[in-house]
Formats: structure tokens, sequence, C-alpha cells
């Protein structure tokens, strides 16, 4: 594993989620209760009105600084706060000790972390009509998200919120992909200030999957990447996913798994 690949990987996804929160903090009188925070360099965030692991994240130097992660883990205990390691998905295992605590892995959230140089990909040419959301637009693709990831209904506004910015913003880009007139699929692209362009998280309607939706997007998104002026290529997916395999035609290679470990009860 390369390890300054992996941490440039690992930053480009961390400034993409921090943007999501910091969006819901930015809504007037903060109903979600979300804030970003700093552990020495690295940002941290919490939604108090979500359990959600991908918007609930302490991050830091957890071979040199480890204290200073599971301090912050205690203090945000009741938030379900987790910490993401990374490494081999061998070396990562269920229980692991870091300081004086032992962690555990949370089921279902260990993912691959791909990537390519943007020189690299391979371009799947398609015929598609893809677009860049409005705000007029976003709860057409909020819809197909929540549905991708089974969003619970008491959780699709915040999801939708944490998507729309209240500053200005180029950095996040969302796309949606029209068959037959109707909106099939999205996805998000973040063009993160390390030049990683960042494959943020993608969704296909049930009954339009298996007609190359995912696979444009991803090439849509890979040209966006060229045309900023991006590096690397990178993204996220379940090791036995349809999206990972994608993502793999596309170009892009296993770099490292990630996973997502939380205090452990005694």
């Amino acid at each position: 594993m390369d390890i300054e690949m992996a941490l440039k990987i690992e930053a480009a996804e961390r400034e993409y989620l921090c943007l999501r929160v910091k969006n819901l903090s930015l809504i007037n009188g903060n109903p979600y209760g979300a804030r970003v925070f700093f552990n020495e360099d690295f940002s941290c965030f919490q939604v108090k009105a979500t359990p959600s692991p991908m918007l609930n994240r302490i991050y830091g130097d957890n071979t040199d600084e480890p204290q200073a992660i599971l301090n912050l883990l205690r203090q945000s205990a009741e938030y379900s706060t987790v910490t993401p390691l990374v490494g081999k998905s061998s070396t990562l295992g269920q229980y692991v000790h870091m300081g004086d605590e032992r962690l555990e892995r949370l089921r279902g959230w260990t993912h691959l972390q791909l990537s390519c140089a943007v020189e690299d990909v391979i371009l799947n040419r398609h015929s598609f009509e893809v677009e860049e959301v409005t705000p007029k637009t976003l709860p057409e693709f909020a819809d197909i998200h929540a549905g991708g990831f089974h969003t619970k209904p008491n959780q699709r506004e915040l999801s939708q919120a944490s998507f729309l910015a209240h500053i200005s913003n180029d950095r996040m880009k969302i796309y949606v992909l029209r068959a037959g007139g109707k909106v099939v699929a999205g996805a998000v692209m973040y063009f993160a200030s390390n030049g990683v362009a960042y494959l943020g998280t993608a969704a296909t309607r049930k009954d339009a999957r298996g007609f190359g939706y995912h696979g444009a997007l991803i090439s849509h998104r890979i040209e966006q990447a060229k045309k900023y002026g991006c590096s690397l290529i990178a993204a996220t997916a379940l090791a036995s996913s349809q999206s990972c395999r994608n993502l793999q035609r596309a170009g892009l290679a296993q770099s490292h798994a990630q996973a997502l470990y939380r205090l452990a009860e005694n």
C-alpha cells in the first residue's frame, strides 16, 4: 500500500464530507446541530440530528497522537461518532487497539478506496443526456439518492440539505442523467484542494439499473475532472458491488481499504 497515496485519497474524501456538514451548519438556526471542528490540522464533524457514520467522524494522527482521537470519540460518543482506519483489508480486524482503548469495526462500513492517474482513465463513450443539478432539480437527485441508500423518511430532508450550498463553492458538482425525459441516475463530483477528483456518492433508480447509466456518470465526471485540471481520480465502493466493477472498468484500481471504527462497549 502506498501510504502517501492513501492519505491523499482520504484527505479528499474528508474534505468532501466536511463540506456537506458545513452546508448543514450554515442553515439559518442550524436546525440539525451540525458542526465542523479540528483536531490539530484534521477537520472533524458531527451532526446531532443523524446517527449516520457518514456525517459523524473524528480524524487525526492515529500513530503519533492516538489519544487526541480517543478523547474526541469519548466526548462525542452520544452522537455515534466514528474514526476511519486504513490498510489492507486483511489487517482491518473486527477489533483494534488504539492507545488505551479498544475499537470495534462497524458492520457494512468497510470500503475499498480506488484511484487512477487522470491520464490513465478509460472513458466509456455514451450518448446519454447528463446535466448539472440546479436548486430546482436537486430534489430529483435527492430522491434517487435516498432510494439508492435506503435513507429513512425522517432523514431525507437532512440528506438533501447537505448537498445544497449556502455559500458559493465550485468544488462540489452534482450531475443527473435523463432517459426518456426523466431523471434516472445521479452522482456527485468533488474537486479536492489537493488535486484529487473524488467521485462521490452515485445512485440509480432501482427500475433503471443495468442500462449503463452509472458508467456514463463515471465517464462524465472524469471528463469534468480533466477540464478542472485534477491529477488523480478517486472513489469509494464496496468490494463486491457493481459500482466497484464499473469503476475498475474505467481504469481505477484498489489503493487501500477503509473501515470505520467506534469505541467498543466494555
